[in-house]
């Protein structure tokens, strides 16, 4: 804790102290060399230069990016999903998609520097012959032949530690990652450490059916996490303009989770309860691609392959001073691995028509080996058969696609992809066999720009999603004794959606975009009963999906309060579905519905300092097993509050104050004698605190 202290000392010193050489005035371009000619913006995009940034002091395309009003960074990976498809991400480097199962758009955008780049644009996606992509789409522009720092190699560096109260400290998240030149090869080399060290603590009461209350927990838990990562990029571009790039990484996961409960009950006394979990993960990727010029377009050719091997091992023992002690134990080592080659050839006709053919192949596994056991009088676990032990998916997948995208009026451009997948499904596990599935899917999309500062973008989709492998595994929750028998039967899930966004550029008071969206949903996956006495993942019947969503930045600076900014991230969401026990419509479980985001922001003009606070809150439907109804929630908002100097010793230091609102998490669980449509057997309710606390995040580069 006196490190903690001394830290915290050091930064908010750092933080208030404005020497006279770090003043940088409003509106001057950041240092270095004079950025290059900028070009006309195209397709009517909206383009931001280095010098509408310069109040900000970016470090990096990510604090750009992140400063444009009413822009959000649609995070994701494919990670996900199997195979790489389409584009899932809102951000374009260079006009090109970051195509990567493990490097999502932040992290891509962390890797460079602000002096890289040239200009953003952001664009509409229908706009573009990327597919996938509709609504707002910012592509970050390179300068032409620029590495990190003009010639060398450039560091950069973003430290973020937590100091919580009754938790460990959190000194090691963070990321180091090098960029430069090698002859005429860029290479990025980057170390990424995602340390989690959260926790909480408080009461749970217990009541008997009728309410009555039984007995109450007192209950403290901590779940820390460490995921190193190392990984490399490589790419160049020939003198003949092909260009190639390499990527490889290796990633450790060590994650614990810790949960003690101390209760003393009418009957049986005493009664401590402790739950451990371990996970133990290593996991590698290698993949590239290799682009070219053929015939009339371009020819992109991508493979990639990916490993996994995650052991897990979760206990739950119960201390009775009367019963004596008893306990579960769960084991699993499961292997996952992910081939993908593809191929995208792209050409635009001489009218201005965008095309693509794009053909993908995917090979995935998942093997699992898993265990249950009873604790025995010596401490030692028995393995218990439960049906589960082993399990393995394969599957065989393949997909083609045609894109074509064009202007239909100078205000006017559209999108139209056509694409069908088929994939062969083989498992070994509870209800195992073969199946294959042919699918067709596609997208229409239209963004027509209303007025100069008035953009309508609508699309029309029908998705076919992809199964969690896992749902065709057993598994067994010891703490709260429930299990998942593993369905061999499972199909995809298909949504057929459409949306309709306005977005309104306001000029000098920021950007605005509100959006609604349907989608029929067919095959859903949720608890079902798989048989009189067991249950696990399945198909639910068609299902209605409504959402209501905005993104707003108001800038301040027309009222008189320069450089200050609001902004908002709002959605309103219902997902309802037929219950496959009653029939009845309800909520989707753990379904979303709905999300507050808020933050002000003040750069303080003639000076390197700004400050800021955020307001979080949102609400998830309960998720229901057919023996239980349990409800995650939080109570109270997520409030934070910063200061942050923008040049100490050439780093940008935040220090931030963290759920001063007092933020609780809450846990609701009733459970049914047999099923929900009979008597409640008994029923808790818990609420856990974890205190405001400090973080404090470094950026910079060197």
């Amino acid at each position: 804790m006196r490190m903690a202290a001394r830290a915290l000392t050091l930064a908010m010193a750092a933080c208030l102290a404005i020497p006279a050489s770090a003043i940088a005035q409003e509106g001057t371009a950041p240092t270095g060399d004079a950025p290059p000619a900028v070009p006309t913006p195209a397709n009517g995009a909206q383009r931001y230069t280095g010098t509408d940034f310069a109040r900000f002091a970016p470090r990096t395309a990510l604090d750009m990016v992140e400063k444009i009003p009413g822009f959000l960074i649609v995070t994701g990976t494919n990670g996900g999903d199997r195979g790489l498809g389409q584009a899932t991400q809102n951000v374009l480097i260079d006009g090109e998609r970051v195509a990567s199962k493990t490097t999502d758009a932040r992290t891509a955008l962390s890797r460079i520097t602000a002096a890289q780049v040239a200009y953003i644009d952001i664009v509409d996606g229908a706009s573009l012959n990327v597919p996938g992509l509709t609504g707002q789409v910012a592509n970050v522009v390179l300068v032409a032949g620029s590495s990190a720092n003009g010639g060398g190699f450039s560091t950069t560096i973003r430290w973020q530690p937590e100091w919580r109260r009754r938790l460990e400290s959190n000194w090691l998240n963070g990321e180091i990652s090098t960029t430069g030149k090698l002859g005429g090869t860029n290479l990025t080399l980057s170390l990424k450490n995602e340390a989690t060290r959260k926790g909480h603590w408080g009461p749970e009461q217990v009541y008997d059916g009728t309410g009555a209350l039984l007995f109450t927990r007192d209950e403290f838990g901590a779940y820390d996490g460490d995921r190193p990562r190392l990984s490399a990029a490589l790419s160049r571009t020939t003198a003949n303009g092909n260009k190639w790039n390499f990527n490889a990484g290796a990633q450790i996961q060590y994650l614990t989770e810790a949960v003690d409960s101390v209760s003393t009950r009418p009957v049986g006394g005493l009664v401590t309860e402790r739950y451990r979990f371990k996970e133990e993960e290593r996991n590698f990727d290698i993949g590239g691609d290799y682009e070219l010029g053929f015939g009339k377009g371009r020819l992109k050719l991508i493979t990639l392959y990916r490993f996994e091997h995650s052991p897990t091992v979760s206990t739950f023992v119960i201390d009775r001073n009367v019963a004596g002690r008893n306990g579960d134990r769960f084991k699993q080592a499961a292997d996952e691995s992910e081939s993908i080659l593809r191929g995208e050839y792209s050409w635009r006709t001489a009218g201005g028509t965008d095309w693509q053919v794009a053909v993908e192949g995917a090979y995935n596994t998942l093997d699992v080996d898993a265990e249950f056991a009873s604790l025995q009088a010596d401490g030692s676990f028995l393995p218990i058969v439960f049906g589960g032990e082993q399990t393995k998916v394969e599957e065989k997948r393949g997909e083609a696609s045609l894109t074509w995208g064009r202007s239909l009026a100078s205000n006017l451009t559209a999108q139209l992809n056509l694409a069908a997948e088929y994939s062969e499904l083989t498992s070994s596990g509870p209800g195992g066999l073969t199946r294959s599935f042919i699918r067709p899917k596609g997208k229409l999309a239209f963004a027509w720009k209303v007025g100069e500062k008035t953009t309508i973008n609508w699309h029309i989709q029908r998705r076919v999603d992809q199964l969690n492998f896992y749902d065709f595994a057993s598994s067994v929750d010891v703490a709260n004794s429930q299990g998942n028998e593993g369905n061999g039967q499972l199909v995809p899930p298909v949504v057929n959606r459409t949306e309709l966004e306005f977005v309104q550029d306001m000029g000098r008071w920021g950007n605005a975009s509100v959006a609604f969206a349907y989608a029929y949903a067919q095959d859903l996956v949720d608890q079902i009963p798989l048989s009189p006495t067991t249950e696990g993942r399945g198909n639910l019947p068609p299902a209605n999906l409504y959402r209501i969503s905005s993104k707003a930045t108001l800038l301040l600076d027309p009222l008189g309060w320069k450089g200050a900014r609001i902004n908002s991230d709002i959605t309103w969401r219902r997902n309802r579905v037929r219950d496959p026990l009653t029939g009845l419509w309800r909520d989707q479980s753990f379904g979303q519905d709905y999300v507050v985001d808020l933050s002000l922001r003040h750069d303080i003009p003639g000076s390197n300092l700004a400050w800021g606070a955020g307001y979080f809150d949102e609400r998830y439907a309960p998720g229901l097993r057919l023996d239980a109804i349990e409800k995650e929630y939080t109570v109270g908002p997520f409030v934070t509050a910063y200061i942050e100097h923008k040049d100490v010793a050439g780093f940008t230091v935040k220090l931030s104050y963290r759920n001063l609102a007092g933020m609780k998490d809450g846990f609701d669980r009733t459970v049914f004698v047999d099923r929900r449509d009979s008597p409640i057997a008994f029923s808790e309710s818990r609420r856990r605190s974890f205190g405001q606390y400090f973080q404090l995040t470094v950026t910079g580069t060197i």
